[in-house]
């Protein structure tokens, strides 16, 4: 009877556990401040576009660097693969100090559930500067206990030190992202693509909240990253240049969306310094 009562109690607490981390991923990240601003935008049709907002359905194929971050075998943010044995992901997906066991990534399916492989986290390190409240510094990296190898797996470049994407440079972020403000994840891969925005047109739209150097700006009316999306890639010329950090809860609406900027020093050395990448 006492073995059937502790098998019952790790069980009830594995759900919660689970259930916890479910509950932090159901509305997009702000920092302190970004709330007041967040709610002045009106809520139309396009904050119930489906998917990542605007975007379509793509495959793993093209897109095999793209990773399922999970916490309890539940998807709670994107990640990315950088090297044989290290991926990228943001800080906040993991803030404050996860327990690697409870972390694994789904590699090689467009299908945030079944298929590809699963790979468990050996050692998660977030960058030391990551500030909550504003979200700077919104970087982690993430080692794993055997190589990245299989179908539709493959890393992706990383932008050098000190590169600064201009303005109107089209990327493409992807993710499982939700596919409206009522829905549950999405189960397919879907991206979308997005210009950069100017960081003092940014700057403007987010006034009073910090946008620093750390952080680049993203997105149109209509084409934005959503609940889910959080840590995975924003990719433009076949390299990484950003990360998904936060943005309106109103996805899809006037606001850019906030992405890491992987180009800048604090962000480039910290993933260099951690992973020789």
């Amino acid at each position: 009877m006492k073995i059937v009562l502790v098998i019952c109690a790790v069980a009830v607490a594995v759900v919660s556990a689970s259930d916890v981390e479910s509950k932090r991923f159901e509305r997009r990240m702000l920092p302190d401040g970004a709330q007041e601003i967040d709610d002045r935008q009106q809520i139309g049709s396009i904050g119930s576009l489906k998917k990542i907002v605007g975007g379509e359905p793509v495959t793993i194929q093209m897109h095999s660097y793209q990773l399922s971050l999970r916490n309890y075998d539940y998807h709670i943010c994107g990640a990315s693969i950088i090297s044989s044995v290290w991926a990228l992901t943001a800080a906040h997906c993991l803030y404050p100090d996860p327990d690697p066991k409870t972390i694994t990534l789904r590699a090689g399916t467009s299908n945030q559930s079944i298929g590809g492989r699963i790979y468990n986290a050996s050692r998660i390190i977030i960058h030391p500067m990551y500030d909550p409240s504003s979200m700077d510094n919104d970087a982690a990296v993430i080692r794993v206990d055997a190589f990245f190898h299989g179908p539709d797996i493959a890393y992706i470049g990383l932008v050098p030190l000190g590169f600064e994407p201009m303005a109107g440079v089209r990327a493409i972020v992807t993710g499982w992202g939700r596919q409206s403000e009522e829905s549950k994840q999405s189960q397919t891969l879907a991206g979308v693509e997005i210009p950069i925005v100017d960081k003092t047109d940014c700057m403007n739209q987010w006034s009073g909240v910090q946008v620093t150097p750390q952080m680049i700006c993203a997105g149109e009316l209509g084409k934005d990253s959503c609940n889910g999306d959080s840590g995975g890639p924003l990719v433009s010329g076949g390299r990484q240049i950003g990360i998904v950090s936060w943005g309106s809860t109103k996805c899809g609406g006037p606001l850019a969306a906030i992405y890491t900027n992987l180009g800048n020093a604090a962000i480039r050395t910290f993933i260099s310094s951690t992973t020789g990448v």
